[in-house]
């Protein structure tokens, strides 16, 4: 049996992202957001995380949002 492992990586767009309180989405809600979602296939996976990065800073994003999602089996 195999498993899946995978790898993000992303720039600071995605965790200094700003919230309507001026906190930024951060790691530990980038690693939230990755527990909460990993079992779905890569595409869908970066559409989630730009909906929550969009919901968490209420779409005023100044800074690029690049993600990368790759995928190994062992």
């Amino acid at each position: 049996m195999s498993k899946t492992r995978r790898c993000l990586l992303y720039t600071d767009g995605v965790t200094e992202a700003a919230g309507a309180r001026g906190d930024e989405f951060g790691e530990p809600r980038l690693i939230e957001t990755l527990c909460a979602r990993h079992r779905l296939p890569a595409p869908s996976l970066l559409d989630a995380f730009v909906v929550a990065v969009e919901e968490f800073s209420r779409g005023e994003q100044p800074d690029d949002i690049t993600l990368v999602v790759a995928r190994a089996r062992t």
